[in-house]
């Protein structure tokens, strides 16, 4: 797409940025949306947005045209996510923590399996034209998902337990929130920029893109690992174990430098993110119910949008002013630390209810 456009690697990154921060700002209202009407009129029109987005994307002759695409997508793929996982958590009350994990571990597996699919696709018929082809199975997906999906019951009757104005007074709530916000700045930053400093470090660039999908592998793993950890120890406890992983992984990205020492990085970060992933459904549903796990979940989502969309062009800027890793890795780190702090001193129970 680079070379197609003539648009720098910085410009390009507007694309996944502005995907992300979409997806994760819209997931508060698509949330809500699903607590009313449930998962299959969202998935459907997932469906139709994901394709149409990759389709304008294919068509594009300018970047500004490539992103707005992507907004698209984002737009589609927030109807997916929350909707879809609200549902699985509704559905189960016994081994929720388990289902949702297994149910997540889609995402961990589409990373795994998507740049091996995509890469082979773009070098046999070209981006413009895998972009149309993906948007096509993504379509007939999720369109058979929304009619297969079962629905979890749902009292018509009952009043969501957690509207977004009850949210927002929640002290709780309030500091998780401001967590989020302070982890969307650096979760998305290894993405981008970890296959470069590998490449920086003497790595080939595919071994330098084979973290990427180190990544994925330990993100799918651990989804279901830490699902065992939580039926054994607590949906809390399991989920604060994620939190460590990941604060623990930016320590050890500081002083990497080397392959080996970015491969650890990637192994821990990948855990830590993707049962984090797998938890955060589940431990909103401990503290604040499921008759608005959609809404709640949502909701929290949204906390990371604007990290999303800034953190890796600020890391960018900072490699660019400093000349290299040391200082934006050291400066990722401690914003992790913040934003891990809140969610480490999390409660048993949510002080002011008797939820479970």
């Amino acid at each position: 797409m680079r070379a197609s456009l003539g648009v720098t690697a910085g410009q390009a990154s507007w694309a996944f940025s502005v995907f992300t921060c979409t997806f994760l700002a819209l997931s508060g209202v698509t949330g809500k949306l699903a607590d009313r009407h449930g998962p299959r009129p969202l998935l459907a029109a997932g469906g139709l947005l994901i394709a149409a987005g990759l389709a304008l994307t294919a068509a594009a002759g300018h970047i500004a045209q490539a992103v707005l695409g992507y907004v698209a997508v984002g737009v589609g793929v927030s109807c997916v996510y929350v909707p879809a996982v609200a549902n699985v958590g509704a559905w189960f009350v016994r081994h929720r923590v388990h289902a949702i994990g297994i149910a997540v571990t889609g995402i961990g597996v589409g990373t795994i399996v998507g740049p091996i699919v995509t890469a082979a696709l773009v070098e046999a018929i070209g981006w413009r034209r895998s972009e149309l082809w993906l948007g096509i199975a993504v379509l007939l997906v999720l369109l058979a998902c929304a009619r297969a999906t079962p629905v979890a019951a749902r009292d018509d009757r009952a009043v969501v337990v957690w509207p977004v104005r009850h949210l927002a007074g929640d002290c709780m709530f309030r500091l998780l929130y401001a967590s989020g916000f302070a982890m969307g700045l650096v979760l998305y930053v290894p993405f981008v920029f970890v296959a470069p400093m590998a490449v920086q470090s003497g790595a080939t660039a595919i071994r330098a893109a084979a973290l990427i999908s180190v990544i994925g592998f330990a993100s799918t793993a651990a989804r279901i690992l830490f699902g065992l950890v939580a039926g054994r120890c607590g949906v809390v406890t399991a989920y604060k174990a994620t939190i460590v992983a990941i604060w623990a992984s930016f320590l050890i990205l500081i002083p990497a430098r080397s392959f080996p020492g970015l491969l650890a990085f990637a192994l821990l970060f990948g855990a830590g993110y993707g049962g984090n992933i797998a938890l955060m459904p589940a431990m909103l549903g401990h503290y604040y119910g499921v008759n608005s796990l959609g809404t709640v979940t949502g909701a929290m989502l949204t906390s990371a949008g604007v990290g999303a969309l800034l953190g890796a062009p600020l890391f960018g800027l900072i490699v660019g002013a400093s000349g290299g890793y040391l200082l934006p890795t050291a400066v990722t780190f401690a914003i992790v630390t913040i934003g891990s702090i809140g969610q480490v001193l999390l409660p048993r129970r949510h002080p002011a209810s008797s939820l479970s």
